[in-house]
């Protein structure tokens, strides 16, 4: 019965019986509604927010990428193009089906682009995406090509 009141306040009435008043928590945050414009890649989309485009990154996460960047010093492999092609084609999928988008702990860098948690009905995409193999966490060795 003890671990039982984390959810409910307990009383005992008059009868003995035991009743059991469920403790509500509204939720501080805030989430700002977007609708989808266009996937660009695994963590990367186009959303509409507030009336305006934006291009929208998945905080706190990396997908493989679908081709390799003349920049980059990093290993590309066709691998990896392949991982990045599921990882679009799933997010592109969970998007296009949704009945709510919504983005919070939003970040906006000096191109105007924001990182955003990013909320499919309610689920992270983000955690989808690692769910599925699809994605690792900012920090963590991405071994695409291992």
């Amino acid at each position: 019965m003890q671990h039982l009141s984390r959810y409910c306040r307990f009383f005992v009435g008059a009868t003995g019986l035991l009743l059991c008043q469920a403790v509500m928590a509204a939720c501080l945050c805030s989430h700002t509604p977007a609708t989808l414009v266009d996937v660009l890649d695994g963590n990367t989309m186009a959303l509409e927010i507030k009336g305006e485009q934006k291009i929208v990154h998945l905080a706190g996460i990396i997908t493989p990428r679908l081709a390799p960047e003349p920049a980059s010093k990093d290993n590309w492999c066709e691998a990896e193009g392949a991982k990045a092609l599921q990882a679009k084609e799933y997010a592109g999928k969970l998007l296009s089906k949704a009945s709510e988008i919504t983005l919070a702990e939003q970040q906006t860098n000096e191109a105007g682009e924001l990182s955003a948690v990013v909320y499919v009905d309610k689920l992270s995409l983000g955690q989808e995406l690692l769910y599925k193999y699809l994605a690792v966490e900012t920090g963590e060795r991405a071994s695409w090509c291992d």
